[in-house]
Parts: C-alpha cells; sequence; structure tokens
C-alpha cells in the first residue's frame, strides 16, 4: 500500500488473486483507508496476469467496500486482454472508475480532488 498523495492511496496487485488474497487485500485497503483518511484508492492491476468471473467480482466488492467506507475507488492497469476478458465474460463495470495505466488513474484521482498537478521551472542542477 502505498501513499501517494495526500487523500490517494494506490495499492499495486502483482500475482494471481484467489479468494483468500482478494479478502486480505481488501481488509488491508480498508483498514489503511480509515488509518489514513483517504478518499481515493488506486487498485493497480497490471501485475495480475490474468483476470476470470471469480476475480472480476472480487475487484467489484473490493470497490463497493471502498465505497462504503466513503472512498472512491480506481482500477488501473487494464490491459487490453483484460478488457476483453471482462467484456466477454459479461461484467459490468461501467460504474466504476478505469484506467489503462496508473498515471491516468493518478490524473483522474487528483482531478477528482481539485488538485493541480503542473510542471514548474526546472531548479535541479545536477
Amino acid at each position: 500500500m502505498i501513499r501517494v498523495w495526500e487523500g490517494i492511496l494506490a495499492l499495486p496487485i502483482i500475482g494471481t488473486l484467489d479468494s483468500a488474497r482478494t479478502q486480505v487485500v481488501m481488509e488491508n485497503l480498508l483498514e489503511k483507508i480509515v488509518e489514513t483518511g483517504s478518499r481515493i484508492a488506486i487498485l493497480d492491476i497490471s501485475g495480475v496476469p490474468a483476470v476470470d468471473s471469480l476475480v472480476a467480482q472480487h475487484l467489484i466488492k473490493t470497490v463497493s467496500a471502498t465505497r462504503l467506507m466513503g472512498a472512491e475507488c480506481i482500477i488501473s492497469g487494464i490491459r487490453a486482454e483484460i478488457a476483453q476478458t471482462i467484456v466477454h465474460l459479461g461484467i459490468d463495470l461501467s460504474n466504476i472508475h478505469t484506467k489503462a495505466s496508473l498515471a491516468s488513474a493518478l490524473k483522474l484521482a487528483y482531478s477528482m480532488l481539485n488538485i493541480e498537478v503542473r510542471r514548474g521551472e526546472k531548479k535541479f542542477q545536477g
């Protein structure tokens, strides 16, 4: 779990997700939301090799639990093959924020919190 900004948590998930692991992920995420008072959680699934219907349902439950805690959830790392699998399985993620990359999820998170990030003058001289 990474606190990337005040109010924003990122959770990179690497490897296969099963029921037990997803439960641990959800519990840790919810605890960290309470502990930090974060309003946005980004679940980055770039490191998840495959998504089946069970994994997708676990992700949806995690998003629902996050919302019950008063935070919004963004799922990032949606690769083309994962998008195709989700569509073929008939899983509806239309009410969940999804992004292809962590960078685009962060951009959305900043926007949701009205945080403006812009380039300044280069001050570092190396």
